[in-house]
């Protein structure tokens, strides 16, 4: 049986007839949507000073600022075998494959069937049915086949089919800028954990000249002590500072281990696989960027980026929502072909297709999908909430860690100033004991003094580094992944997320 075309277009043109009646009843039905907008507008400038400077270049790849062949490999060796980042790479892959599921439901769906078979019988039958059946039972064979193909597709009319998708593309990349993130903590361990070392090691090698020098000062006390020109106080006092120097050494050890342990497990290793490291590393703390204004910077923030997609999919998902309340339609499709054949009896066969169009519309589900558009009415405000929080956030982050960097700054500064004050002493207290005016005790002491603002000024070396370090995490975002700034305003959000909840294009 074939259907012909004229008489589908004659279905087909009633069911377009009626689906105009029912979309009118469903949009009678439909619950106003309350209109959401982002509140945050980012500022012009940021507080900081040096983040208003000129431009000194591109901030991807910020890492290699502090140029260092080594810590460059470390972090690309991290970045290729974290188990974090292999854990957020494969929530992305997963995420993206979810987008070809809700693809999937914009086309057709066909599935083919077939079956063949040969029949060979030899029945006996007693009785009177027997004699009149016999000829057509006894050694009878036969052969067939049947071909089937089928198909289904749901036409996306009113467009929710569409705003799944829409769904999907924005929660599989907001999930890759949450591994952006991922990434980004990573690098960020990785330098912090190195620079860290490279300064406990320093001021491991200034230990060492400090107990050698309080040695020193503990014998030249000692012998004093025998001549009568000391007392057993300045060798108890002497021999006191020599041992509190002395105990300082362990805690900086089991540091530069941690340190070490850290690194070995950023890179995929076992904490005891410890990573050789260079010796004699000289660490150059870069400045702070500069050139940063706070769009910018919101835009390439991964964390930022991942709360405007799930705002995206949420007003992708209430449009969805909002769809299940218009008609719906499909068409199915289903045609065979198929042959029967029994040697001694007439065979038959032929093809048989069928064509059926279908439409439905929801009159009464008990508050079923209105409570689902609430619900995705809440749904997006929260997220809209969530994205306001991240921005803040982020700016936060941004403005405090120039403030930290700026005080180490300062710190480090006044520091620099006390060092060259005890190593100018140090230098005189030598030139006067050569003289003859100062005893040895005197020029010990003073070198002792000078080692000890260098040790001060060595943590808080570390500390800058620290802080650059969550600085350059703050602003640098997009740390080479290509986001484009964005133009964060409460005005572009309204714009984009309109009281009826569609998606922007």
């Amino acid at each position: 049986m074939h259907i012909r075309n004229d008489t589908i277009h004659r279905l087909l043109q009633r069911l377009t007839l009626g689906s105009a009646v029912l979309a009118l009843a469903a949009c009678a039905s439909a619950p106003p949507l309350s209109p959401s907008s982002a509140r945050i507008t980012a500022p012009q400038r940021l507080d900081a000073p040096a983040a208003n400077e000129a431009s000194e270049g591109n901030l991807d790849r910020w890492w290699t600022l502090w140029k260092d062949p080594y810590l460059d490999a470390l972090v690309d060796r991290a970045l290729a075998s974290n188990a974090d980042v292999r854990v957020a790479e494969a929530h992305v892959r997963a995420a993206r494959a979810l987008v070809s599921v809700a693809e999937s439901a914009l086309y057709p769906s066909i599935a083919a069937s077939g079956a063949a078979w040969v029949n060979a019988g030899d029945t006996d039958i007693d009785g009177a049915l027997g004699s009149v059946l016999q000829p057509y039972t006894s050694g009878k064979t036969g052969t067939g086949y049947l071909i089937g193909l089928g198909a289904q597709w749901e036409p996306d009319i009113f467009g929710g089919r569409h705003a799944d998708v829409d769904t999907a593309h924005a929660l599989a990349e907001s999930t890759a800028s949450l591994a952006d993130g991922v990434r980004l903590v990573v690098i960020g361990d990785v330098v912090e954990n190195y620079q860290q070392w490279a300064g406990l090691q320093r001021r491991l090698a200034l230990l060492g000249e400090s107990i050698a020098v309080a040695r020193r000062l503990t014998d030249y006390a000692s012998a004093r002590q025998r001549t009568g020109q000391a007392t057993a106080m300045d060798v108890a006092k002497a021999q006191g500072a020599l041992a509190s120097l002395e105990a300082s050494r362990p805690p900086i050890m089991s540091l530069i281990d941690a340190r070490q342990r850290r690194l070995a497990v950023l890179a995929g290793d076992l904490p005891e696989q410890l990573p050789k490291m260079p010796t004699g590393v000289q660490i150059a703390v870069p400045p702070p960027p500069s050139g940063q204004f706070p769009s910018t910077i919101l835009g390439r923030r991964p964390d930022v980026r991942a709360r405007m997609l799930i705002v995206e999919a949420r007003a992708a998902r209430l449009k969805s929502l909002q769809a299940d309340l218009m008609p719906r339609f499909g068409i199915s499709f289903m045609g065979q072909n198929g042959q029967i054949g029994l040697s001694g009896l007439p065979g038959f066969g032929g093809s048989l297709g069928l064509v059926s169009v279908k439409a439905s519309v929801p009159i009464f589900t008990g508050g079923l999908l209105r409570g689902r558009i609430a619900a995705g009415n809440a749904e997006l405000a929260a997220a809209l909430a969530a994205q306001d929080r991240a921005m803040l956030n982020a700016l936060e982050e941004v403005e405090t860690a120039y403030g930290f960097r700026a005080g180490l700054d300062q710190r480090l500064s006044g520091l620099d100033h006390a060092r060259d004050l005890s190593e100018n002493r140090a230098e005189l207290a030598a030139s006067f004991y050569k003289a003859g005016r100062v005893p040895l005790g005197d020029v010990l002491q003073a070198r002792l003094d000078a080692l000890s603002d260098l040790d001060r000024m060595e943590q808080a070396r570390i500390a800058q580094g620290t802080a650059t370090v969550q600085l350059y995490r703050a602003v640098a975002g997009g740390w080479g992944a290509g986001a484009s700034p964005i133009a964060m305003s409460g005005a572009d959000s309204s714009q984009q997320h309109d009281s009826s909840g569609s998606s922007p294009q």
